[in-house]
């Protein structure tokens, strides 16, 4: 059954359950002291991944206001937990216990509705988090502000953007950070016969990254050191950045490879056995420190918008050698500042191509401490974090002009 289907079939229970919530609960959350400035954040989990480091430079971006974070699943892990409770002004929860049990479910949805309308003027902003979509309904349309932020477009794979598109009418804004993705989401409402007016409320706010003030010192004498960082998962295919990397480690190619994140199940035990694992990595000083000793980014995605670890990469002069995605396009373009591989559904070809491309780079086809250079160049114009700092704070501004 489709999440959407269930989604909707747990609403009509919420309904049923309203007048006991409203009879039982209501009482208790009268009792609940008003959020100063009635900022509240719905995030999925804390657990290590890149979805998260936007979340957590969101908040970073308004250390001025005020505001509650909860966490509405489990998480695999801590890897980010301490960063997120210790995040300037504000205040974290993990309520995924209230969230998991679906009869629990049913009135911890009514519980943060209640305690959310009671505020003059609030703003409830979410991402990768169905509880949020479980509030919409019953959220308060005159007092309450709604803001989803989608992290990519999953084209046809039961991805977030149908969640939105099913609460639409419901959504102050959406905010999408790649240009494709925005294009999707209209195209979407075209399909659907969503009203133009919808389309005034998606935003589009790109992260950034922190920029060093000069390119990273690098040694371009073999070997060259290719890194993947990241989580597993359909959309990175990380079976054919296995088969890309042994063929290339079986070749003897010149290329040292690094892997960081928790992918070692998805990588065959030669590969492990060949390449450098460094496991999680959740501190980003050390994780800049894995950039700056690396020459080339390398992904096998199937869909994505644009990942931070491209960005993050180009900003300590990685060579991104990746799947021509469209969220890609938007910034790299082929022997400029990347090296993109093309037929993205054709499996074979992508790992045909990842090699070649590699290959290629070892003998010295591509100039590859020019593309370096400019990777770093074009980081520095458009991923710069302090834009991304400047979008949000008028966002909030704008959404809540009283926080």
């Amino acid at each position: 059954m489709h999440n959407l289907t269930k989604i909707k079939l747990f609403r009509v229970l919420l309904y049923i359950c309203y007048p006991i919530a409203l009879i039982v609960l209501y009482p208790i959350v009268l009792l609940k002291k008003k959020h100063r400035s009635g900022l509240f954040f719905f995030f999925d989990r804390y657990a290590i991944g890149g979805a998260q480091r936007i979340h957590l430079d969101l908040l970073a971006a308004i250390p001025d206001i005020n505001k509650r974070v909860y966490f509405t699943r489990f998480s695999a892990n801590d890897k980010l937990k301490d960063e997120f409770y210790s995040i300037e002004n504000s205040t974290s929860k993990d309520i995924h216990f209230w969230c998991d049990n679906l009869l629990i479910r049913l009135f911890t949805v009514h519980y943060y509705c209640f305690y959310i309308n009671r505020h003059k003027c609030a703003h409830v902003f979410s991402s990768n988090s169905t509880f949020f979509y479980d509030m919409l309904p019953f959220l308060n349309k005159g007092n309450v502000t709604t803001t989803e932020l989608l992290h990519n477009f999953t084209h046809g794979k039961n991805g977030m953007e149908f969640f939105g598109l099913a609460n639409h009418q419901y959504l102050t804004n959406r905010i999408v950070y790649d240009s494709y993705t925005l294009s999707n989401i209209k195209k979407q409402y075209q399909s659907y016969h969503v009203g133009s007016e919808y389309l005034d409320r998606i935003h589009f706010i790109e992260p950034g990254v922190n920029m060093p003030d000069s390119i990273p010192a690098k040694q371009f004498a073999a070997p060259l050191k290719v890194l993947y960082a990241g989580r597993g998962g359909a959309q990175k295919r990380i079976h054919l950045l296995n088969k890309v990397v042994q063929q290339l480690i079986e070749n003897k190619a010149p290329l040292e490879f690094h892997f960081a994140g928790s992918i070692a199940e998805d990588l065959s035990e030669y590969v492990q056995q060949n390449a450098v694992m460094h496991g999680e990595i959740s501190s980003p000083k050390a994780m800049y420190e894995l950039y700056k000793g690396s020459h080339i980014i390398l992904m096998t995605s199937a869909y994505e918008g644009f990942p931070m670890l491209i960005k993050e990469g180009m900003a300590n002069g990685c060579v991104p050698v990746v799947t021509a995605l469209e969220g890609n396009k938007m910034h790299l373009t082929h022997n400029e500042n990347a090296l993109l591989i093309g037929n993205i559904e054709d499996e074979d070809y992508v790992v045909h191509t990842a090699v070649q491309l590699l290959t290629e780079v070892c003998a010295h086809k591509y100039n590859i401490e020019t593309l370096s250079n400019n990777a770093y160049e074009y980081a520095k114009v458009y991923f710069d974090k302090n834009k991304f700092n400047e979008k949000y704070r008028a966002f909030f501004n704008h959404a809540q002009p009283n926080l």
